[in-house]
């Protein structure tokens, strides 16, 4: 988290100084916001997270002595396709997205007596289809700040490339699809020739990833499995 920190003092510090410079002179794209529909790319940072949630009076205690899940880092490409102005502050965007990231469960297991670390990693491709809602505040010249609410659904492409492997390289089965909901705030800023948007977002996953009917030692003491994906993406419109 503190490179994330890092990350966000550094864009609000750059831009903070851009924009400041930028206030003596006439405004940028003027009636940029009073077109209906506008279009763009996406490219940004992410980082994925697993939550884990054991099962109630869960077995093999005396031989999984404990699990968790790393926070990994990825980056993100996309477009945006339709950013549909409502009124005068909301719009209604759609944004498909290539989400490249790693997921990686670790356990802690008791062989004989020896503590023995086990990780299970899953290269995971997201095809992600979000919509959601971008509420604007008024446009202060160059700089405009919004909120952003919505869900998406996204499939794991790599899950392709994991379905060729033999049972005996498979310690664990996750779905291929998942559900989110999207909550972040960003910063758009008019530039001579386009927007540039900066955003931090958080996706919360609502289904259970975890598939049950594939019974192993890792497995049976999990109950849950959801995603977390936190996101510094930049638009360009």
């Amino acid at each position: 988290m503190n490179r994330i920190k890092k990350i966000i003092f550094a864009l609000v510090a750059l831009f903070a100084s851009v924009q400041a410079f930028a206030q003596s002179s006439p405004p940028n794209l003027p009636h940029y916001d009073d077109k209906l529909i506008h279009f763009g790319c996406i490219i940004g940072y992410n980082q994925l997270y697993t939550q884990m949630i054991e099962k109630e009076n869960r077995p093999l205690m005396d031989t999984i002595m404990g699990f968790n899940s790393a926070r990994n880092s990825g980056f993100t490409l996309g477009f945006v396709l339709c950013d549909l102005r409502m009124n005068s502050y909301m719009r209604l965007r759609f944004q498909p997205s290539l989400n490249f990231a790693d997921r990686r469960l670790n356990f802690s297991i008791n062989k004989d007596g020896k503590f023995v670390e086990q990780a299970i990693p899953f290269e995971v491709v997201y095809l992600e289809l979000p919509l959601e809602f971008k509420i604007q505040s008024k446009r202060w010249r160059n700089f405009r700040p919004y909120l952003i609410a919505g869900g998406k659904y996204s499939y794991d492409l790599a899950s392709i490339k994991r379905k060729k492997a033999t049972p005996d390289e498979i310690m664990m089965k996750i779905d291929n699809s998942e559900l989110f909901y999207t909550l972040g705030f960003g910063f758009d800023f008019y530039l001579n020739y386009i927007k540039l948007g900066i955003e931090l977002k958080t996706s919360y996953g609502l289904s259970n990833i975890l598939v049950h009917d594939y019974k192993t030692m890792y497995s049976s003491v999990l109950d849950n499995l959801k995603t977390q994906i936190f996101y510094i993406n930049f638009t360009f419109e």
